[in-house]
């Protein structure tokens, strides 16, 4: 890709006035970048600009981008009126009315362009009709709604395949590694849309005076060793054991196994805290929890887990469900699994933790919150 950020001596010459906004000018824009990164040369870029596949699927992202876009300016309405339907907004938003929404901006954006690259569309809690066309896209037009009321930064998680392994009945059974692109759109303090298809991973922002995506974060690389454990501590006590010898180690920081500090950060909402780890390093975690039954804290596995897994891998990172890789797991549209995404060896040690506790090895965990409590002293129990 030739279009880059303009060189210190242009940036000087133009004068320290107008430095940044020659800078922004030079970056390019999501449709640009896409042009230009489906092909790795000038003719295979040729090559591409005649498949019909190729240009497909860069329409079906520069839809998304665009119900990024309206579902970005939805939520920073709050309770403001809607100029669109002259209403005003509720003091304490319905999240559901904003899923909605959110549902609608999504389809009317993205299915257009779907149909026309014969990709069916499929957002959460949606029926999965038989898949026609080359590709589907899944999507979770909007996830961790319920933090509206807090204005906590939301997400928009998708993920495009390949429709060859399918189930004979027509519901979509893909394996993981047949993406073709995965991204997220985070609606924060700025507007951001990561997205890989399969050559790095690529963070673009949303610059409001021209309306448009522009390259900010070019090959993302998350770094090695991070600072950040992000998971639900109120939780800890239906946590498996290896999750709680992970954290509880953490937490020892330099006094403890890991001989350096960590912080525990959540924010309640999977694209934010994903975020926040490829930027940062370090470990998210979604473990199962077994007091709130099978399928609590387990993400949607491919609305979401193999979407973030494939942008992590793509930075330099992995994504495990503590007994298997991400990429390994087969599933249908419904299946659900925990997730530890992050830095590489962070994910391999959460991973070793499991490997050790189904065979015994593990380090017997104890918590001066939740162990035993009793007014004898321990040699005096019987």
């Amino acid at each position: 890709m030739n279009a880059r950020i303009e060189s210190a001596e242009h940036a000087q010459a133009v004068g320290a006035g107008n430095r940044r906004t020659a800078a922004i000018v030079t970056q390019p824009t999501l449709p640009v970048f896409l042009a230009a990164h489906l092909g790795t040369g000038r003719e295979q870029a040729l090559a591409i600009e005649q498949d019909p596949h190729a240009v497909s699927l860069r329409n079906v992202l520069q839809g998304i981008a665009q119900a990024a876009k309206i579902i970005a300016a939805r939520i920073a309405q709050g309770t403001i009126v809607d100029s669109q339907t002259l209403q005003v907004a509720s003091a304490s938003p319905d999240s559901g009315s904003c899923r909605d929404a959110a549902k609608e901006a999504f389809i009317a954006s993205s299915e257009c362009r779907a149909q026309k690259a014969g990709i069916v569309l499929h957002c959460e809690q949606a029926r999965h009709p038989a898949v026609a066309g080359p590709y589907v896209l899944f999507a979770s037009s909007l996830d961790s709604v319920a933090n509206i009321e807090s204005n906590v930064a939301l997400g928009t998680v998708f993920s495009i395949r390949q429709t060859e392994a399918r189930s004979h009945d027509g519901d979509c059974e893909i394996v993981g590694t047949k993406q073709i692109a995965a991204g997220y759109a985070l609606y924060g303090p700025s507007t951001m849309l990561v997205i890989t298809v399969g050559r790095g991973t690529h963070g673009f922002t949303l610059c409001r005076q021209r309306g448009e995506f522009m390259l900010t974060h070019h090959a993302m690389r998350i770094p090695e060793q991070g600072p950040v454990v992000a998971i639900n501590c109120s939780n800890e006590r239906s946590w498996e054991r290896p999750v709680q010898r992970y954290v509880n180690e953490c937490r020892d920081g330099s006094a403890g196994v890991r001989q350096r500090d960590f912080d525990t950060r959540w924010n309640d909402s999977l694209a934010a805290d994903a975020h926040r780890t490829l930027m940062r390093g370090g470990l998210c975690l979604f473990p199962c929890e077994r007091r709130r039954g099978p399928i609590a804290t387990r993400q949607p596995l491919l609305y979401q887990a193999q979407s973030l897994a494939w942008i992590v891998k793509q930075a330099g990172g992995l994504a495990s469900s503590g007994r298997a890789r991400i990429f390994d797991v087969d599933a249908d549209a419904h299946a659900l699994t925990p997730l530890f995404v992050g830095s590489q060896h962070e994910v391999e040690r959460i991973e070793r933790y499991h490997w050790e506790h189904d065979r015994g090895e593990d380090t017997p965990f104890t918590s001066p919150l939740f162990n035993e409590r009793s007014l004898f002293r321990p040699e005096a129990r019987v």
